[in-house]
């Protein structure tokens, strides 16, 4: 989602680790984000920590699944 290399297939789709482990997160704490833009920031390398609703939400729109992130141990 952050277009830094994938290192694998993570709940559903090829990511990062970074983008691996902010899903989890998201996810096991039900955490939720809010955008301070128009929800469309520019999710890439350089700006991926940027805005969290808007990571998350590209994460979803590639596929990941949060159903996956149950019962695992990493």
């Amino acid at each position: 989602a952050s277009g830094k290399q994938a290192s694998g297939k993570h709940y559903g789709v090829y990511s990062c680790e970074g983008c691996k482990g902010f899903f989890k997160r998201t996810v096991r704490k039900d955490l939720t984000y809010a955008c301070r833009e128009e929800r469309s920031c520019t999710i890439d390398k350089r700006q991926r920590n940027r805005c969290q609703y808007c990571r998350y939400q590209k994460c979803l729109t590639m596929g990941m699944k949060s159903d996956l992130t149950m019962g695992m141990k990493s």
